[in-house]
């Protein structure tokens, strides 16, 4: 990532709702028919009022008006994920979109295709777009019958080159319920394919500069394709080039989704958010360009030129020899803006970028995009994203704290509640009990590390306010406004000290932060077949582990056999394509007992419907939370414990000391996480993925060394790289953990296997501090090993305190 996620219900920031003033935001009654509204500043009846994210000086906003018959299709479509739903009644997405000079040039219109809830009531909701902190379009949101379209124009100067950050923000109330519940009802959908930017004149070429390959955009579904030309057979340098040149485009070009497909010549013009490139030395220029550049001695060439048999305008990365290549895609690389070393740059697909903890640290909400804001509503969230390095090891022993500056009305009842959830888990809770309403400074709230991981982890506040005039709910009700809860931009996210130590194996590590392959100092062995499919689907697998690295990583595509058993390995490809070994140490089963669905089900599958995700904006549902994410189901390791767990309770019903016995071991179990685990020692069976799995994902080591092994596979080539394409959505990418998953397109659902056992791989020096809390972390996870040490200890005190009084004279 630093992958995310989501739609990709994810970390959604709320700013604050204020003007440059502070005045708070607030929707005033509608004037009646014919009234001319008052504009702050001047302006004609009937426009629409500036609304600024920061100070400074207002830009006339042009009012949106709906389209006529016939939406527009926009000539760069700006939301970056497949599906764009807000819900609740305050709520706030922001990202970065990149244009180029000649696009800032141009007059140009914003274009927002949505759908609503029917229980929004029109009358007093309202969308409202800033772009660059400036309003553009200020809506009401009346749209339950199906999309609609609607524009505004966009002021000259608000637009610029570069990096752009557009926020959309949401009040919404309901026509008639005044219940917590109710506000789980309130939604808006954008229309990816009706939202984006329309340029006088039509659109604008493609960028022609290197620098401007962030502006290649997305498409519709929020991914930006990079399609490599290519003519021929694939050869091993072809596809080091490949999966290397994929990494540096994404790095370069800040790509949160990158999808890589490999096509012949003559494909034609480039779709919205794709980028045609060209890599190799001169004879595989010259297989695919209608003009090949001449390459300059043993000069790199990194430069876009224009060739219709290339697909239009392209990306020529080449040289006189397979060095000369590798420089270009180096230099390309470097070129890269590298983002803070304490960011993970996410703000191509949410705004800002997550604080990157190594260790401990503070981050105020202020610099999260938690901005200070007033709240009227009875449902509050409060949404910031924070990344872990990939040897975070701390999720058994260490805590972080929430130092909350926040206040409630007396309005407020005793038991309105405040909680933290984590990545979809309940992590901490409070209760509000001042029955006259409380101010809270620097309020310290505890939340256990248990639910975070190495990589992108989700974190909300959620506040739940209880109102006697909201019981009674009369005519009206919904329409007040009185401020209920207050939460300052003063308060603060900080993180204690976590052990560094690198654990395998750990899928988060490695879709977190490329752990242990981008940290190794040789080349990262692939081993694949060389067809289309399967190194187009390993490119995008790479330049999806690159995206949040400052580096790429050196891959070898044709590595000796005999090295394979003491070095970092990828296995990428179709599962017949896998050796038996290969699947034996990565824990899966044969691949001949796995049933696969037919290949025509596969590929509709990994085109299927697309879930709600984590960062799209998608909230709790109504009733409780549950303790795992949605879409993901975990297994032990045995994969059989709920069938021992129901035979045992029928075993043990006819006997009460069996069934005396089985009360105390749930109890152990519940209270302190102690497991006796199954007869017979428990053996770990083998992963076997359900029928419908689209991508199947499993870690283990190599036969005689520590050397980490990762399969990435599925049924056939052509599935798998569709497949792919879905998985390495950040908001399926950043809900991986686990030894081993099964990722299915269709549903978007994970099915996730956990480690019976890690090793540990040195990654931080391992002075007393660290070494302690390594400790106190694995101590924590080993109760029963932690429970045996302290009694060891006390008898061994016994012992000595016995021995000593026994040699003063005393008897013990």
């Amino acid at each position: 990532m630093q992958g995310g996620e989501d739609s990709e219900a994810e970390p959604l920031v709320l700013p604050a709702l204020m003007g440059p003033t502070g005045a708070p935001f607030g929707m005033t009654p509608p004037a009646p028919e014919g009234a001319p509204q008052s504009v702050p500043g001047g302006g004609s009846p009937g426009s629409v009022a500036p609304f600024q994210m920061v100070p400074g000086r207002p830009v006339a906003a042009v009012p949106a008006k709906i389209e006529p018959p016939g939406p527009r299709t926009p000539d760069r479509f700006i939301v970056p994920v497949p599906r764009l739903r807000l819900e609740g009644e305050s709520v706030s997405r922001g990202w970065v979109t990149w244009f180029t000079q000649q696009e800032v040039e141009r007059p140009a219109t914003l274009l927002i295709g949505y759908l609503n809830a029917i229980y929004v009531m029109p009358e007093r909701s309202r969308l409202r777009v800033t772009i660059n902190g400036q309003l553009v379009a200020e809506i009401p949101i009346a749209s339950p019958q199906g999309p609609t379209q609607v524009t505004a124009a966009i002021p000259a100067g608000v637009l610029r080159s570069g990096g752009n950050l557009i926020r959309i923000d949401m009040l919404a109330v309901h026509r008639t319920d005044c219940s917590i519940e109710s506000t789980y009802d309130l939604w808006v959908e954008l229309d990816n394919a009706l939202t984006g930017v329309a340029f006088g004149g039509g659109p604008v070429p493609p960028p022609v500069m290197v620098d401007d390959l962030p502006a290649v955009g997305v498409d519709a579904r929020g991914s930006t394709h990079i399609r490599f030309i290519h003519s021929g057979p694939i050869e091993p340098h072809h596809s080091a080039h490949f999966l290397a040149a994929a990494q540096a485009l994404t790095q370069r070009g800040s790509y949160s989704h990158p999808v890589v497909s490999i096509v012949g010549p003559n494909v034609g013009p480039a779709e919205p958010g794709t980028l045609n490139v060209v890599v190799g030395m001169a004879e595989d220029l010259r297989a695919v360009m209608a003009s090949p550049p001449a390459l300059m001695g043993g000069q790199p060439l990194v430069r876009f030129f224009n060739d219709n048999r290339a697909g239009g305008t392209v990306l020529v990365l080449g040289g006189e020899t397979a060095r000369s290549v590798d420089a270009a895609i180096e230099r390309l690389a470097a070129s890269s803006s590298q983002s803070e070393p304490s960011k993970l740059s996410i703000s191509s697909r949410f705004a800002p970028d997550a604080p990157y903890f190594t260790g401990a640290g503070s981050v105020r909400f202020s610099e999260l995009g938690v901005m200070t804001q007033e709240f009227s509503g009875r449902r509050l969230q409060l949404r910031f994203p924070i990344g872990l390095p990939a040897d975070f090891y701390g999720s058994a022993n260490g805590q972080a704290r929430i130092l909350l500056d926040a206040a409630y009305a007396p309005s407020v009842r005793p038991g309105s509640q405040l909680s933290v959830y984590v990545n979809g888990s309940l992590a901490s809770s409070y209760m509000l009990t001042d029955r006259h309403g409380g101010l809270m400074e620097r309020k310290v709230i505890k939340v256990p590390l248990t639910h975070f991981r190495a990589g992108l982890n989700r974190v909300w506040i959620e506040v739940m306010l209880d109102v006697d005039s909201d019981r009674i709910c009369g005519p009206g009700a919904t329409l007040e406004r009185d401020k209920r809860f207050v939460v300052f931009d003063s308060s603060e996210f900080v993180m204690d000290s976590f052990a560094r130590i690198g654990t395998s194996p750990n899928l988060a590590a490695f879709f977190g932060g490329g752990f242990p392959y981008f940290n190794a100092a040789q080349p990262i062995a692939v081993v694949m077949r060389q067809d289309t499919p399967t190194v187009a689907a390993a490119a995008t697998i790479m330049a999806r582990l690159s995206f949040a690295q400052e580096h790429i990583a050196p891959v070898d595509t044709s590595p000796p056999p005999a090295s394979l058993a003491s070095r970092p390995v990828l296995f990428i490809g179709e599962i017949n394509q896998i050796a038996p070994e290969v699947l034996r140490q990565v824990g899966v089963v044969d691949a001949s007992k796995i049933r696969w669905r037919t290949d025509r089900d596969a590929d509709k599958g990994a085109r299927g419907p697309a879930p709600v995700f984590w960062d799209g904006g998608a909230t709790l549902p109504p009733e409780p939370m549950p303790m795992l994410e949605q879409g993901v189901r975990v297994r032990s390791g045995s994969g059989n414990d709920a069938i021992f767990d129901r035979w045992r309770d029928q075993v043990a019903a006819g006997s009460n000391i069996s069934a005396e016995l089985l009360h105390f071991q749930k109890w152990l179990t519940g209270t302190f996480g102690v497991s006796f685990g199954m007869p017979n020692g428990g053996d770990v069976e083998p992963f076997n993925p359900p029928h419908n799995t689209s991508v199947l994902v499993a870690q283990g080591f190599a036969p005689n060394s520590d050397a980490v092994w990762t399969l990435i596979a599925g049924h056939t080539a052509e599935s798998f790289d569709a497949a792919i394409d879905e998985f390495t959505l950040p908001e399926f990418w950043a809900k991986s953990y686990g030894q081993a998953l099964a990722f299915d397109a269709a549903t978007g659902r994970l099915d996730i296997r956990m480690p019976s056992s890690v090793r540990f791989i040195v990654t931080q020096p391992l002075g007393p501090s660290n070494l302690r809390l390594i400790a106190a972390n694995w101590l924590s996870l080993n109760i029963v090993t932690y429970a045996l040490v302290l009694v060891l200890c006390c008898i061994a005190f016994a012992i000595v305190a016995s021995l000593l009084l026994r040699r003063t004279g005393r008897r013990a």
